[in-house]
Formats: C-alpha cells, structure tokens, sequence
C-alpha cells in the first residue's frame, strides 16, 4: 500500500472503493494549485512514471518500482526521451 490512514490501514473499503482517499487528493490538488507553481493536476499513478523517468540509473528505478527486470519499467514507466552524446564530436569549419 502506498498510502494509508493514520492507523495504518489502507484507504481502499472492502467494496474496493477508496472514497475517502480521493476525497483528501482532490482537496490536496487543489491546494498544491493555489500555494504553488503547478498548473493542473495529476493522479498519484504519475508518482511512479515521475520516479521512473526522473532517476537515470535504470537498475535502481527497477528496484524501486519492484519490477523483477528492467524491460517493464524502460517499457511502461520511462516517459522521457533518453538523451544521448554523440560518439565523435563533429569538427564544424
């Protein structure tokens, strides 16, 4: 569980509904709008394509996502573009 009420107990009920944590992200977008330099909203599913492309080591993006290879997170979670140097610098006249 990545989120959890102050007892520890998972915000999802036993109809697999989790009303009370979207109540409090709703509230907690709107706010981070308002007192902040963010323009929209996202969902906390982002969190891990954020993670995933933000750190460069990709073994320990893996490791931290909890996937078994690194194919699933290169394929699923890395939404930017790698940036790459040019093996030989050209020589401009």
């Amino acid at each position: 569980m990545l989120f959890t009420t102050r007892q520890g107990k998972s915000f999802i009920d036993i109809d697999r509904k989790a009303s009370a944590f979207n109540s409090m992200w709703r509230r907690t977008m709107i706010k981070a709008i308002e007192k902040t330099d963010l323009t929209e909203s996202f969902q906390e599913r982002g969190l891990r394509a954020k993670t995933a492309s933000e750190t460069d080591a990709l073994e320990h993006v893996s490791e931290l996502l909890g996937h078994a290879n690194t194919q699933t997170t290169r394929s699923i979670y890395r939404r930017k573009p790698t940036t790459v140097s040019p093996l030989f610098k050209s020589k401009k006249s």
